[in-house]
């Protein structure tokens, strides 16, 4: 085995370490939660999803699974820790939805995909494109496809102050660390009562949701951070067309979806 691989099985342990404690801790799915998955995934709506096979790659809690399944989508979900497919099938329970345990490169389903969602999972693999591929791989012909990953434009807070922090903070136990960042999410509510400009993203979210963010800030063990063309990029590779990619408001990270009729 090489250095490489080495270093690949390491990071996605520790990233199924993380994740699942991060989504035992963080398990509730909230109403505010609704918008936020369909800003991720505009200009798909709700009407989209009406008898569709619908794929999430990494679906942590199944908060985005949760809304699919309500709009009329046959779900099927997947993420990398045992943990997180025991909190996510809860949260499913009594919809059309089943929740495995799998790794992305190694996903396997016996019919392909009507659609595909993958949010804020591929910046944190070993090899982000290779998962994008692995993924559209998945699609029915004419299928379609919609990622979120974390952008440069406007991020430098993140690129250049999280990131070295980032180095320190993942290597602090999860349950320190889940106590150490309180006092960041209790910033975060401040500002938003006072309605003050910083933060103002988080407003329309509950507490523990910050808390959730602040955690997942300087637990993850890696991420990655990409320009507009560099997805675009992915998409044009990959073979696809009727391509969208642009910078998701509010927050600059990057979206892109694929499919026919989408303009």
């Amino acid at each position: 085995m090489g250095k490489c691989d080495k270093e690949a099985i390491l990071l996605k342990e520790k990233t199924a370490s993380s994740f699942g404690f991060e989504w035992a801790k963080f398990k509730d799915i909230f109403d505010s939660y609704e918008a936020n998955f369909l800003s991720y995934i505009s200009p798909i709506d709700k009407e989209f999803f009406k008898d569709k096979l619908v794929l999430d790659a990494g679906c942590g809690a199944g908060r985005h699974s949760y809304f699919a399944a309500k709009y009329g989508a046959k779900v099927v979900a997947f993420d990398l820790s045992k943990e997180v497919v025991r909190v996510a099938s809860g949260n499913l329970k009594g919809l059309n939805a089943e929740v495995l345990q799998s790794d992305m490169y190694n996903f396997s389903y016996p019919q392909k995909f009507d659609y595909i969602f993958c949010i804020g999972v591929l910046h944190h693999l070993p090899d982000p494109q290779e998962g994008f591929s692995k993924l559209v791989s998945l699609l029915k012909e004419n299928g379609t496809i919609s990622i979120w990953v974390y952008g440069k434009k406007n991020n430098k807070l993140a690129q250049y102050i999280y990131e070295p922090l980032r180095k320190i903070t993942t290597l602090i136990p999860h349950r320190i660390l889940y106590c150490s960042v309180l006092p960041i999410a209790l910033l975060v509510e401040i500002t938003n009562r006072l309605k003050l400009p910083i933060f103002s993203y988080y407003a329309v979210f509950p507490f523990k949701t910050k808390w959730n963010d602040a955690f997942d800030v300087f637990s993850a063990p890696s991420a990655k951070y990409y320009d507009l063309h560099e997805i675009e990029d992915w998409f044009k590779q990959a073979g696809l067309r009727d391509v969208k990619v642009s910078y998701r408001m509010l927050d600059d990270t990057i979206k892109g979806v694929k499919g026919l009729g989408i303009k």
